[in-house]
């Protein structure tokens, strides 16, 4: 009997450890994000309250309102994740959600705005994760160089590519946009939320 507890518990080992290795890591991400951010650590003082936030704060406060929230850990792939959520960080959501339905239309989910655990696990189920990242990254691309401030702040377009994966010749792999409908029947009128100046000046 207790061998085969032992067994049991072994196996259970393995497999949570299996599991475990395969998610995404704030850890590995916060690294890269602070490198992006520089001094202030990425934190709206706006937002947050105008004080010098030390790295340990600007490591909770990321990781709470931004990792945390949309599932970071469930996600199986590393640069699937950060190429998301990087570009909440630096945008935000953006008006109507149009940077959250985007993720949705690259992954082929309902676009309701609203990242669910289910939408992560639609993601988690593409075996190359290249065909997320890379037209994801196109996205970026195209909403940061609609953005009437874009040639102003070129940082903006260049941190979006650092997430992009390529070949050995530094070709782009899986190398297509895809558009939410909100931007594919979007009226002339109708404006998407500019990042804000101070975001802008954190990805100079």
């Amino acid at each position: 009997m207790k061998q085969l507890q032992r067994m049991f518990l072994a196996g259970f080992l393995v497999s949570f450890m299996s599991v475990t290795s395969q998610a995404a890591s704030f850890e590995k991400y916060f690294v890269k994000l602070i490198r992006f951010e520089g001094k202030g650590f990425g934190i709206n003082q706006e937002i947050w309250g105008k004080k010098n936030f030390t790295k340990a704060e600007a490591f909770k406060i990321h990781k709470k309102y931004y990792w945390n929230k949309y599932h970071g850990d469930l996600f199986r792939s590393q640069e699937v994740a950060e190429t998301l959520i990087d570009h909440i960080i630096n945008a935000g959501e953006g008006r109507n959600s149009v940077n959250i339905r985007a993720f949705e239309a690259v992954i082929g989910v309902p676009q309701d705005g609203k990242l669910s655990k289910e939408d992560v696990q639609v993601a988690n189920s593409f075996v190359q994760c290249e065909y997320v990242v890379n037209p994801y990254v196109n996205y970026r691309l195209h909403f940061y160089g609609s953005r009437k401030n874009a040639k102003k702040y070129p940082g903006w377009t260049i941190r979006a590519r650092t997430f992009g994966i390529f070949d050995e010749d530094n070709n782009m792999l899986a190398d297509f946009l895809v558009l939410p409908d909100i931007l594919i029947g979007k009226s002339p009128e109708e404006e998407l939320e500019e990042p804000t100046e101070e975001l802008a000046a954190k990805v100079d």
